[in-house]
C-alpha cells in the first residue's frame, strides 16, 4: 500500500501500503537459456512456454469447462495426507540427481518474488499446479483477460520495494489507477454513490464522519500512525501489538462510542469476508486498519489482475535461469534437513519421484503444507502453525456480450444492507455475493464484457464445502440464481446476453488475521528460518494476505540467504 510521508522511522520493512486484493498436468516445455536464443526464437519460445504454465490461461473455450478452476485438490491429498504410505510404495525417498544450491518450494507469488530477488543463485522453482502464479492468477476470453484470484494492490509510491520491482519488469505503464474517494454500493438494487456521506442512512451521519474522518487520518499527513506490517521496527510493532489486542468491530464501536450503523457494519462484513477470510469480530483490529484504511489510497489494476505481474515474474525469470530450473507440476512430498544440506523430494509432471539435495531451501507454501513436509519441524513452529486458519472463497465470471456501463471498479452488493452478526455461517451462505469487479476497468473491449463475482466462505468449514463431490453444480445452481434475480436487473442483462460463467475455488489463500497473533508472538515462530538452512517465505508469516506481506517477506529473507 502507498506509504504517505507521514512516515513515523526509516523502517527496512515494505508493507501492504507500499506495495492487495490478491491440476491437470501437462508435460513441460523443455527451457532453453535465453543467450543461445534469438529475440525473435525468444520471443516465440516464450509465448508457447506461457501458453502452457503462466498464470493467465488463454486456452479455455466457451461453455465446455463444467468444472472448477484455481485449487485442485485430489493429487496433494493423495500423497500429503497418506505420505509415509506413499513412500513405501516408492521403497523410500529417491537419491539425488541433481545439486542446486537454492530451491524454492511453491510458484506463487511468494515463490516468484523470491526467485526474482535470488536470480543470480540460480534457484529450482518447484510448484505442484500446472500453472505458475498460486491464486495470482487469470484467465482471457478472446482478448479480455480477467482475474480468478487476486485481483489489485494498493498503488506503491515510487520509492518502495514494489513499485522497483514493476518498474524493472517493465509493466508500470500498463496499470489502470483507480483514485480513492467516498466508494459506491448497491442496497437492494440500487445504487447509492458516495457511500460516506450516509445519504442513505442520514441519521447516523455523525458515526460516518467519525470513522471516514479516523480512516483517512491514517493516509494523511500528519494523522495517526498506519499499522505498517510486516515491520523489524521495534516500537512500531509494540503499537501494532496493541492493536491486535482487540478484533476490528469493536475498536470501531469504540471510535464511534456507539454500535455500528447497519448499512455500514455490512459493508465493513463483506469487506472481511472477500478481504480477509472472516468477519469484522474475527479480525485483528492492526489487519482491519492495514486493508481498509488503505482502501482510501488510489488503487492500481492490470489487465487479469494479480496474474499480470505474475506472468511478468515468470517472464523475467524465463530469461534469466538455467533449462529445467523452473518446473511446475512438480507435487514436493518431502523436505528433510541433513547435515550438509536439504533434500528435496518430489512427483515430477510424469508421476515419477525425484529428489534434490540442495544447500538451502525457500518454503513459500501454506504453513499447514509445510507442516506436511517436513517431519522435523521444532515443537515451538509445529504449535504456532496449528493456530492458524484458513479461509476460502469462490470467484465466478461472467462473460457478457456486449459492454456494459460501469465506472467503478469494485462495487460492494450489501444486499438489504443488514448483515447478521450473530449467525456470520448462515448470513454469507444466504448473501452470496460480496462485491462485483468491473474486469472492464484495466482490460477496455468495445465489444464485451466481463464481471467478477466475489463470494466468501468467512467460517470454519468453507472449505469443505467447496471441495464436496457435487459442490460445481450446487453452487453453479445457486449462483445463477442470484444472477437472474439481482445482477440481471441492475445492468439490464438477459439469459441472451450471457456468454458463459465460469467458476474459480480457493480452498486456503486467506490466512485468518485472527486477534492476537501478533502480540503473542505468533508470526515471530511462524517465519524464524530453521537452521539457517530452510527459509519461510509466504504471506501466512504474518497471516496478512496480501502480495506487499509477500514483498516484505522476500526483501527481509532473501538477503539473509545470502
Amino acid at each position: 500500500m502507498t506509504k504517505k510521508s507521514n512516515r513515523t522511522d526509516n523502517i527496512q520493512s515494505v508493507n501492504r501500503r507500499k506495495l492487495l486484493k490478491g491440476l491437470g498436468i501437462v508435460p513441460l516445455l523443455p527451457l532453453m537459456p535465453a543467450c543461445n536464443l534469438s529475440t525473435k526464437a525468444l520471443q516465440s519460445a516464450e509465448f508457447d512456454y506461457l501458453q502452457q504454465i503462466g498464470p493467465i490461461d488463454r486456452s479455455l473455450k466457451v461453455d465446455v469447462a463444467n468444472r472448477f478452476t484455481g485449487d485442485d485438490f485430489t493429487r496433494p491429498h493423495q500423497i500429503l495426507w497418506e505420505k509415509s504410505a506413499y513412500i513405501k510404495t516408492i521403497a523410500g525417498l529417491p537419491k539425488p540427481k541433481r545439486k542446486e544450491e537454492l530451491v524454492i518450494i511453491g510458484g506463487g507469488m511468494s515463490g516468484l518474488m523470491s526467485a526474482y530477488l535470488l536470480s543470480d543463485k540460480k534457484p529450482v522453482l518447484l510448484e505442484q499446479a500446472s500453472r505458475f502464479g498460486g491464486n495470482a492468477k487469470g484467465e482471457a476470453w478472446d482478448g479480455l483477460q480477467y482475474s480468478i484470484g487476486a485481483a489489485y494492490l494498493v498503488k506503491p509510491e515510487q520509492d518502495s520495494a514494489l513499485y522497483k520491482m514493476l518498474s524493472d519488469l517493465g509493466i508500470i505503464k500498463d496499470w489502470t489507477i483507480k483514485k480513492g474517494g467516498d466508494g459506491h454500493v448497491v442496497i437492494n438494487g440500487k445504487l447509492i454513490e458516495r457511500f460516506w456521506a450516509a445519504n442513505n442512512e442520514p441519521e447516523y451521519r455523525a458515526s460516518y464522519k467519525k470513522l471516514y474522518d479516523y480512516f483517512m487520518s491514517f493516509i494523511n499527513e500528519g494523522g495517526n500512525i498506519f499499522p505498517d506490517y510486516p515491520t523489524e521496527d521495534g516500537k512500531l510493532r509494540e503499537y501494532i501489538n496493541k492493536l491486535d489486542q482487540e478484533d476490528f468491530k469493536s475498536h470501531l464501536e469504540k471510535i464511534i462510542g456507539a454500535a455500528l450503523p447497519p448499512h455500514l457494519a455490512t459493508l465493513l462484513e463483506h469487506y472481511c469476508f472477500s478481504s480477509l477470510g472472516g468477519s469484522a469480530s474475527e479480525i485483528s483490529a492492526a489487519a482491519g486498519i492495514n486493508f481498509f484504511a488503505a482502501e482510501f489510497s488510489d488503487i492500481a489494476v492490470f489487465p487479469g489482475g494479480n496474474a499480470y505481474i505474475a506472468e511478468a515474474l515468470l517472464k523475467h525469470l524465463h530469461q534469466k535461469l538455467p533449462a529445467k530450473h523452473l518446473l511446475s507440476g512438480c507435487l514436493v512430498f518431502d523436505v528433510r534437513a541433513e547435515h550438509d544440506g536439504v533434500l528435496v523430494s518430489y512427483v515430477d509432471a510424469n508421476k515419477q519421484a525425484q529428489s534434490i539435495w540442495a544447500e538451502k531451501v525457500i518454503m513459500s507454501c501454506p504453513k499447514f503444507v509445510a507442516a506436511k513436509l517436513i517431519d522435523a519441524l521444532p515443537a515451538e513452529k509445529l504449535a504456532a502453525i496449528a493456530e492458524l486458519e484458513y479461509r476460502a472463497y469462490m470467484v465466478a465470471n461472467l462473460l457478457i456480450n456486449h459492454p456494459i456501463k460501469e465506472s467503478d471498479y469494485d462495487l460492494y452488493w450489501l444486499g438489504a444492507g443488514k448483515s447478521d452478526p450473530n449467525h456470520i455461517a448462515a448470513y454469507a451462505k444466504s448473501r452470496g455475493i460480496t462485491d462485483i469487479i468491473n474486469a472492464n476497468f484495466a482490460s477496455p473491449d468495445p465489444i464485451k464484457s466481463v464481471l467478477s463475482f466475489y463470494q466468501a466462505f468467512p467460517y470454519p468449514g468453507g472449505r469443505a464445502q467447496l471441495y464436496a463431490e457435487h459442490a460445481y453444480a450446487h453452487m453453479r445452481e445457486k449462483l445463477s440464481a442470484q444472477i437472474k434475480q439481482e445482477i440481471y436487473p441492475y445492468y439490464q442483462l438477459s439469459d441472451q446476453d450471457m456468454v458463459d460463467l465460469r467458476l474459480t475455488r480457493w480452498g486456503h489463500p486467506l490466512p485468518l488475521a485472527a486477534v492476537g497473533l501478533l502480540d503473542r508472538g505468533v508470526v515471530d515462530i511462524l517465519r524464524k528460518p530453521i537452521d539457517e538452512r530452510i527459509y519461510f517465505i509466504e504471506q501466512d508469516n504474518w497471516a496478512l494476505p496480501a502480495i506487499e506481506t509477500v514483498v516484505a517477506e522476500a526483501s527481509h529473507w532473501c538477503p539473509m540467504l545470502r
